[in-house]
């Protein structure tokens, strides 16, 4: 019996400079480059790996510009998404309190398909303005997980995008 590969749609959500492109390339190739220009509308990348319980999965990941001036494309670009990575700077508050937006852009085209909330930038110990249990609170509250990532260093960068996935697959593959 040949194996079946799942292919699943996950969007990067968030402002502007939170280091979704970053994190992107960490989990892609395990680099890290200090200066990415900023996305233009989206940009497109695919990582095959193999997930617990359920094998190959061929990721689709999209890296949304987060400037305001892409925000008429989101729907456009969200289409068919399986869920999101909800990425904020954890050393730059305005990114956490644009968080409702980027949900309520996500949950208007995809409903109730999985959120993982993302406080990046936790290798910046000294600058870091947004309270981990403030950031708990709040994916609590809108029925999300939530991890500390560091795209400098790869904290739980390849944990993010795995757990998203797994969550995805375990809500719609139904049980064989």
């Amino acid at each position: 019996m040949s194996r079946r590969t799942y292919v699943v749609k996950i969007c990067l959500l968030g402002e502007a400079n939170v280091g979704k492109t970053s994190l992107v390339y960490r989990f892609i190739e395990n680099k890290f480059r200090e200066n990415y220009k900023s996305t233009l509308g989206v940009n497109l990348l695919k990582k095959d790996l193999d997930i617990e319980a359920f094998g190959e999965v061929s990721a689709q990941i999209w890296d949304l510009g987060g400037q305001d001036s892409f925000k008429s494309l989101r729907k456009l670009y969200l289409e068919g998404a399986n869920g999101a990575l909800l990425i904020f700077d954890m050393t730059v508050k305005k990114t956490f309190d644009k968080l409702n937006e980027w949900i309520q852009s996500f949950r208007e085209t995809r409903g109730k398909q999985p959120l993982l909330l993302i406080g990046n930038k936790i290798d910046l110990k000294d600058k870091i303005k947004i309270k981990e249990n403030e950031a708990k609170k709040f994916a609590q509250k809108n029925k999300m997980a939530f991890l500390l990532t560091s795209a400098k260093n790869g904290d739980n960068v390849e944990r993010a995008f795995k757990d998203l996935i797994k969550t995805i697959l375990e809500e719609n593959v139904s049980k064989e």
